[in-house]
């Protein structure tokens, strides 16, 4: 992704039983991808700082700690209120059909700007700052989807997060 994040939107879809990811940026580019249970249960643990194959903390106790902070910060700051826009001249890099995510990937863990991937089979998929502010922010949004899909994934533990699910 070239660009700053402006908007952020999950929703389940029951027709298709996946949640719809869509990702608006400044430049008006819009990424969608869908999501499917089996692929939730390793995004959430990836999201909270942990390997999705192995459970090992991606984070020392320090960085842990100093991004949960951020975290908060950044969920107490978003608004999450005000409803998706779609753009009027929408340009859709991976085309307009969502795309079906498969496979994450992490680039540059140990440097300033690290990167969550999410990716489909094959070609490109949607590269995220792997920061805290983003992962509070999806994780938040991801919460009321998971309450509407029913899933019943066991993530409590993880995902103790409030209900609200839009980024603006």
């Amino acid at each position: 992704m070239s660009d700053a994040i402006s908007q952020i939107q999950a929703s389940y879809n029951p027709l298709e039983d996946r949640i719809l990811l869509k990702i608006k940026t400044l430049n008006q580019q819009v990424y969608s991808a869908w999501i499917t249970r089996r692929y939730m249960r390793i995004l959430i643990p990836a999201l909270q700082g942990q390997h999705p194959q192995t459970g090992e903390a991606l984070f020392s106790e320090e960085q842990s700690i100093e991004n949960r902070m951020r975290q908060e910060a950044a969920q107490a700051e978003g608004d999450f209120e005000t409803d998706y826009q779609e753009p009027e001249k929408a340009d859709y890099p991976l085309g307009e059909q969502p795309i079906l995510l498969t496979r994450i990937t992490f680039k540059e863990l140990g440097s300033d700007n690290p990167e969550l991937n999410l990716e489909p089979e094959n070609g490109p998929g949607i590269g995220l700052p792997f920061q805290p502010d983003v992962l509070a922010i999806l994780l938040k949004i991801f919460s009321k989807a998971l309450d509407a899909s029913n899933w019943q994934l066991d993530l409590e533990p993880i995902l103790q997060l409030p209900k609200e699910s839009r980024l603006q």
